[in-house]
């Protein structure tokens, strides 16, 4: 009977261990995500110094780890223009109030304006007819340009639309009426008008004014960091695990953008690797780095491609994570076709271990923090999860609603491939 149970302790044991590991995981990985997405972190974006009380605590997670600093400490500075929403936003449509982040949003390079304006109804035509445009313009004075701007994917229609959006923005307030969801983002520049983005149920073809009280603060050469901390490895090459924890931060007292899935899922498995590469020593040296500006246009990624804290010649991988709150749906690897060998390691392995539903591989794209690596040839793979919640880059990504579905399983695929890295 006794040795019965001891065979029965043993088939049981790993199983039970490693259900108990994932769930740590997992569950280490939330406390990150409800930390950066906290009040007190301010959305990590450019009010109230969100990024940089970011930035701090990310320092001490890895002090706290025992990953070194490459220089006296763990920070890269550097600096960027960047447009911000400080003060109280108020906007009414015909003397209905809405509510900021839900009913409404400002463009992101949106300038002041204050008062009531009588709108002018405006189609694509009005503005690219010359005659129109001559016409269009003439009652503009003193009034609000509303935007009817027929839906559309196409590249190029929608670089015209911006085009018309901004030129608008220099001679008067400009509304657009949006359908779907509001999206918001960060600017580095700001227009003399304000463009106020409108759910299409508030706005309609017969609203005939609008009430606004915006005013925004153009920060010149705003101060922020990368944050980064290293594990010694066997050899003298080094990989890159990146990942970005600015957001969107505040827009007006009223909306706070938190940036659950992007991007404090991809610093929370960051820091998870961290952890556990700082009690396991790799083959290469590991270089983790959370990067500041994303969200204004890859500034932290490029600023360390210029800067230049290792020899980029010697880096064997850049490993981008960057909205991995889900992953119902597996997850894509971006740059898969350039990064051949890499990415058969990831499905060789999923497949080994029956880790994610799907690895899927997608092209190179310049769409986070791995690009300006990729760009100057070194080898560079990005990660995201698919499936599961829609919220991006509004007031509803939130560590509450982000479930990490697939959390753990992707933190022991990244694990082992970063582990046996050839």
């Amino acid at each position: 009977m006794m040795l019965r149970t001891i065979l029965l302790g043993c088939v049981l044991f790993p199983c039970c261990s490693i259900g108990q590991d994932a769930e740590a995981i997992r569950s280490e990985g939330r406390k990150y995500v409800k930390t950066l997405t906290s009040a007190a972190m301010h959305g990590r974006g450019y009010v109230a110094n969100g990024d940089g009380l970011a930035a701090d605590w990310i320092g001490q997670q890895f002090a706290r780890m025992g990953l070194k600093p490459l220089k006296e400490d763990y920070f890269q500075p550097f600096q960027f223009n960047v447009n911000s929403f400080p003060d109280s936003l108020k906007v009414s449509v015909d003397g209905q109030p809405m509510r900021s982040g839900s009913d409404f949003i400002v463009d992101p390079s949106s300038g002041s304006a204050s008062g009531t304006f009588g709108l002018v109804h405006l189609t694509p035509a009005d503005v690219l007819d010359p005659a129109r445009r001559s016409m269009a313009m003439g009652v503009l004075a003193g009034r609000a340009a509303c935007l009817d701007l027929p839906p559309t994917n196409n590249a190029d229609s929608l670089r015209l639309y911006r085009e018309m959006e901004q030129e608008l923005m220099h001679f008067c307030p400009v509304v657009k009426k949006v359908d779907g969801k509001l999206t918001w983002g960060v600017a580095q520049e700001a227009m003399p008008f304000p463009l106020i983005e409108v759910l299409s149920p508030v706005l309609t073809d017969s609203s005939e004014s609008i009430t606004i009280d915006v005013r925004n603060t153009l920060l010149p050469r705003h101060e922020a960091r990368n944050v980064l901390g290293w594990v010694k490895g066997r050899s003298k090459k080094w990989v890159v695990v990146g990942a970005h924890y600015d957001h969107l931060g505040h827009m007006g007292p009223d909306a706070m953008f938190p940036g659950a899935n992007d991007n404090a899922s991809g610093v929370a498995m960051m820091l998870t690797l961290a952890d556990w590469f700082s009690k396991h020593r790799p083959k290469y040296n590991m270089l983790f780095v959370a990067f500041a500006g994303e969200e204004a246009g890859l500034v932290g990624s490029e600023w360390f491609v210029v800067d230049r804290p290792v020899d980029l010649s010697r880096i064997k991988l850049m490993l981008n994570l960057d909205i991995l709150g889900t992953g119902d749906d597996g997850i894509t690897v971006v740059n898969a076709t350039a990064q051949q060998e890499g990415f058969d390691q990831l499905v060789a392995i999923n497949e080994k271990r029956k880790l994610l539903s799907q690895v899927k591989a997608r092209g190179p794209a310049c769409n986070s923090d791995h690009c300006p690596f990729a760009k100057r040839n070194v080898p560079a793979l990005f990660i995201y999860t698919m499936g599961g919640i829609a919220a991006y880059h509004d007031v509803y990504d939130k560590e509450e609603t982000l479930p990490l579905t697939e959390f753990a399983d992707l933190h022991a695929l990244l694990k082992e491939f970063l582990t046996t890295l050839k």
